[in-house]
């Protein structure tokens, strides 16, 4: 048991995950990441969309609540079906539901609509974090896993990061519709 204990402390512990566990965190992280964009880069347009369907700016800022209420409902559900068929598909299930569900509410022709649909994405995000954590976390090497849950976990200030980058470089040449429509492309990350 000692000879084992020593062999590992010699490996690197960047070299002792298998290729398996890389791609399970890096899809974690990525689902994370793409996460905390789609849901930060609303708090960057929610005047313009104040604006364009002329309702209040704390109407707006209702969204939040919601998405925030129904991001448990997600959580719940998704921890129950990955404790059922595993964690792979509830994670892939997640990344697509909230990204198109934002990329659908680019489409929105009324502020009931927007609203619908961002309430909705809420579910494919709180959805995201207990399919994608468990993933990794449940198969990484146990010396390496605490750092690594810790950046898993700081991948939400990356996406917000990129959501703030997006928002200064292409909100005046898209619009706050073409914003929510980069949503699309955490689902290609699916693929």
């Amino acid at each position: 048991m000692a000879g084992a204990t020593s062999a590992t402390a010699q490996v690197p512990w960047w070299k002792e995950p298998t290729k398996d566990q890389w791609i399970a965190l890096w899809a974690a992280w990525l689902g994370w990441t793409l996460d905390a964009l789609d849901f930060t880069i609303f708090l960057l347009i929610m005047l313009p969309i104040s604006q364009e369907f002329g309702v209040p700016l704390t109407a707006v800022t209702a969204v939040f609540t919601i998405t925030l209420w129904l991001r448990l409902v997600g959580a719940t559900a998704s921890g129950w079906l990955a404790d059922r068929v595993g964690r792979k598909i509830p994670l892939m299930i997640s990344i697509l539901w909230f990204s198109i569900c934002n990329f659908v509410a680019g489409f929105s022709p009324n502020f009931a609509f927007l609203f619908f649909f961002r309430a909705m994405l809420g579910i494919g995000m709180g959805a995201e974090w207990p399919a994608g954590a468990s993933l990794a976390m449940e198969s990484w090497p146990v010396r390496s896993r605490g750092f690594m849950s810790g950046v898993l976990q700081g991948s939400w200030g990356l996406g917000f990061l990129l959501s703030s980058l997006i928002f200064g470089l292409f909100c005046s040449y898209i619009g706050w519709r073409g914003m929510l429509w980069i949503g699309i492309l955490p689902a290609l990350a699916v693929v």
